[in-house]
């Protein structure tokens, strides 16, 4: 019964990273954070961020920049991704296994590619009650990942093929305005997850070779899917400074959301005994994060700025899967991260404000040893440019590209081979992978402004 069982927490625990999909298996911030909020931000890398985006946008990023919003604002925007994202592996069977299983090729198909096309979309809207306060809100999804391997025969199909899980986030806020140089914001997130995980069951191992069903490794594979939804609840709260009307100062703190996904965990297989499905839960917590930007106009054409953002990555110490036949609990060993960019922003004329910026964005996995395939992080490189068109007092377009340059992720020696907490045959299968991953991200949006 430990070996029927297993398959469904090692998938749950190789998913658990990616918990809340949306974008690519390169995805576009390290960890499974996605900053994509903004498109007229994303033109200078996000650098401005807590120091304020003229437009509705900038609730996501400090609340209390709503502030410098006069009257009535909307923002609506798409961040169209293409990752592309191209692996090399070999599997095998643990060494230590006894003979003649011990170090035994995995079949099937070496190299492989988990190119994605995705879309993550945004919208905000800000309202100037009276000289001192603001309403607003956004919705977003300010956590997720999408995981697709091409081939359902490729050789790491045992520790992950594919994953789809999203967050939605709604978030009022309230800002107050307590002279021209001080401004504070507060809002509450209100978040919602659901997705699903697959992966192939090695079940010819719980099969003795020879008649009837010839069984041992490799000559039967199982199904396993983990499926879940539920809310979650976070709040925000941001201050503004402007020691003078060409310089601002933001610091924004988002707070930990804590997830228990509940649903379904099932394998599928042709072998008698070894399909079931049962109620599970998934426990997951989303970090907290910290942000402080800068922006100052050099000229009266020319702003420069630049932001640092730290995220709680080790605050998901373990995760905890919720089965009927007991609590499972598995190690997580992400590290604390920090999210530098620097950006410039140019008035050329009435119409047309140009933007460029660049940015580094560390990985919070620590080593390749506990790199999953769910998630190949890696260190990236950010280079954006971006523009802005205005048609009128109250209609303007935000147009922004992105390239991001990723570290080569590696994966050795599988995700839990090293962990013996998680059951007998954990580490039987053993995964060494390299990915060659880069993303492109195309965007627009369109902000309105009432008097």
């Amino acid at each position: 019964m430990v070996k029927r069982h297993l398959p469904l927490n090692a998938m749950a625990r190789s998913a658990i990273p990616g918990l809340l999909l949306l974008t690519s298996t390169a995805a576009q911030s390290a960890g499974f954070f996605l900053i994509e909020q903004s498109v007229s931000s994303m033109g200078t890398a996000y650098a401005n961020g807590s120091a304020g985006i003229d437009d509705a946008s900038t609730i996501f990023f400090n609340p209390a920049s709503m502030t410098r919003l006069a009257g009535q604002h909307a923002s609506g925007g798409i961040h169209v991704v293409y990752s592309q994202v191209d692996i090399d592996a070999e599997a095998k069977y643990n060494d230590n296994l006894p003979p003649p299983l011990a170090g035994t090729s995995i079949e099937g198909k070496k190299k492989t590619n988990a190119d994605l096309l995705a879309a993550v979309p945004h919208g905000g809207y800000s309202h100037q009650l009276n000289d001192r306060t603001w309403l607003g809100i956004t919705i977003n999804g300010p956590f997720g990942l999408k995981t697709k391997y091409d081939d359902n025969d490729w050789v790491g199909r045992y520790h992950a093929l594919r994953g789809e899980l999203r967050t939605y986030n709604i978030n009022p806020a309230i800002a107050f305005k307590f002279n021209d140089k001080a401004s504070v914001g507060f809002g509450i997130s209100a978040m919602y997850g659901d997705g699903d995980l697959t992966n192939d069951v090695d079940v010819g191992l719980l099969v003795p070779p020879g008649p009837p069903l010839n069984g041992g490794p490799g000559t039967y594979d199982g199904r396993a899917q983990l499926d879940g939804d539920d809310w979650g609840w976070g709040w925000n709260a941001g201050i503004l400074l402007e020691p003078n009307e060409d310089t601002r100062f933001g610091l924004h703190y988002r707070s930990k959301v804590d997830l228990e996904l509940e649903g379904d965990a099932k394998l599928g297989s042709d072998i008698p005994g070894v399909s079931f499905k049962e109620d599970a839960e998934l426990d997951i917590t989303m970090p907290d994060s910290l942000s402080l930007s800068a922006w100052h106009a050099v000229t009266d054409k020319l702003a420069l700025m630049a932001d640092v953002t730290w995220m709680n990555w080790s605050e998901v110490e373990e995760i905890r899967v919720k089965r009927e036949n007991g609590v499972r609990l598995s190690e997580w060993e992400w590290d604390d991260t920090v999210r530098v960019a620097v950006g410039g922003s140019y008035q050329f004329d009435s119409k047309w404000q140009f933007r460029g910026g660049v940015a580094w964005d560390e990985t919070p996995t620590p080593n390749d040893r506990l790199r999953t395939p769910y998630v190949p992080d890696e260190d990236r490189i950010w280079l954006t440019l971006g523009a802005n068109y205005r048609f009128s007092k109250n209609l303007s377009l935000d147009v922004g590209y992105a390239h991001l340059f990723v570290d080569d992720p590696e994966i050795k020696n599988g995700v839990d081979a090293h962990d013996p907490t998680t059951g007998a045959t954990e580490g039987v299968h053993l995964l060494d992978a390299e990915y060659d991953a880069s993303v492109d991200m195309l965007s627009v949006q369109v902000n309105w402004a009432f008097d």
